[in-house]
């Protein structure tokens, strides 16, 4: 499966304020295959970022769970 994904910070509709913003979220792949990369766009898929991966990196074919993410950005 390709990897899938979901935002769950800023909420959906929040008000963001100028400036640095943190965006974080969680990501899933399927098979036991590993999450090895989110890349994440803020502006409408114009341009993409690599988010940074939390947490270990499991065994191989062991990835049956999904992986935290977040990425550090500037907020128009």
């Amino acid at each position: 499966l390709p990897v899938q994904s979901a935002i769950t910070q800023p909420r959906p509709g929040a008000a963001v304020p100028a400036g640095e913003l943190t965006v974080k979220g969680y990501a899933w792949s399927g098979g036991g295959r590993e999450v090895v990369r989110v890349d994440v766009s803020l502006d409408g898929g114009r341009t993409w970022r690599a988010a940074r991966l939390k947490g270990e990196s499991p065994r191989p074919g062991r990835a049956w769970a999904w992986v935290l993410w977040e990425l550090e950005a500037a907020a128009p």
